[in-house]
């Protein structure tokens, strides 16, 4: 037993100040092998890289005469641009973000606001209480069917999200409507993703 310990903690056993046994040895072999996982790694990190062309999607709009197959692509959405079917075909190719622009209507509410705006499926609206009492709130229609009433003290906040049943893009008109004591007042903002096309 103690010429194994010896052994071990001989200078000649230790390579960079450790022991041998801790240490991977270099050889052709391993070399390539870190060689090719080190490109396997840059591969898929290249791979995880920001694809601009993945925020985007294509519709094909025909003209009044277009054949059928061009027919057959109207109303579809395309991941990537579509080639076009035949040879010297008109129709138009129309390229759409996949994110819209978000976009924000900020108010002060005293008394009763309405907003009318066109966006997407969902409408997130935020609350903040200045002033009133501790029942104020706000009462919350829209053209969607939604009725809701928010409570919003002083010194508070809150926040609802409105999803309408139909697809963008959808026509909003939303009331709100302050309710409690005389003297309440209550910032608003309503962000949307624009649709105006």
């Amino acid at each position: 037993m103690t010429k194994d310990w010896v052994q071990h903690i001989g200078d000649d056993q230790l390579v960079y100040g450790m022991p041998k046994r801790m240490v991977g040895v270099s050889t052709q072999e391993s070399l390539a092998r870190f060689k090719k996982a080190e490109a396997a790694h840059e591969k898929s990190r290249q791979s995880k890289r920001f694809d601009p062309k993945g925020d985007y999607y294509w519709t094909v709009h025909p003209k009044p005469k277009a054949c059928d197959t061009c027919k057959a692509m109207e109303g579809k959405e395309f991941m990537e641009e579509p080639e076009r079917p035949h040879p010297n075909c008109k129709c138009e190719i129309k390229k759409h973000p996949l994110r819209r622009p978000k976009r924000y209507i900020n108010g002060s509410l005293t008394g009763h606001s309405r907003e009318v705006f066109v966006g997407g499926r969902q409408v997130d609206i935020f609350f903040e209480g200045i002033s009133g009492g501790i029942t104020s709130g706000v009462h919350l229609y829209s053209s969607q069917g939604h009725s809701e009433q928010i409570a919003c003290m002083p010194f508070s906040s809150n926040s609802t999200t409105l999803i309408a049943a139909g697809d963008p893009p959808v026509s909003w008109s939303i009331q709100l409507v302050a309710a409690g004591s005389d003297n309440v007042m209550i910032n608003y903002t309503i962000e949307y993703e624009e649709w105006n096309e």
